[in-house]
């Protein structure tokens, strides 16, 4: 069974990109889930296995089912290449608790 990384990018861009890249490769063989906007997905689409385009959830059901489905997913790792309060704030809320790794820089590499 292959582990699973899940990569927090909102705001893609050229560093955000290439720091997904790095992941990528750090984790070959890993399934790669991208947490991101609508408006990004089609970016991170050829760069991840799968692309979640719920990350920024608006409201405590939102946030509730994504904090469900991050946990269900079981990943090994989280990037969190925001770094927001909103992704700092779920680190404490997914179960059971995956190596959270915030990217240097934060808040989308920009």
């Amino acid at each position: 069974m292959t582990e699973t990384v899940v990569v927090i990018l909102f705001t893609p861009s050229a560093e955000g990109e290439a720091a997904l890249r790095a992941i990528r490769a750090r984790h070959g063989a890993a399934r790669l889930i991208a947490l991101t906007t609508q408006a990004a997905a089609p970016r991170l689409r050829p760069l991840a296995d799968e692309v979640w385009a719920d990350g920024l959830a608006r409201g405590p059901s939102r946030l509730l089912a994504l904090l469900r489905r991050l946990a269900w997913a079981s990943p090994a790792h989280i990037y969190d290449l925001e770094a927001t309060r909103l992704t700092r704030f779920m680190r404490l809320c997914v179960w059971p608790k995956p190596k959270w790794h915030i990217w240097p820089g934060g808040k989308g590499l920009s």
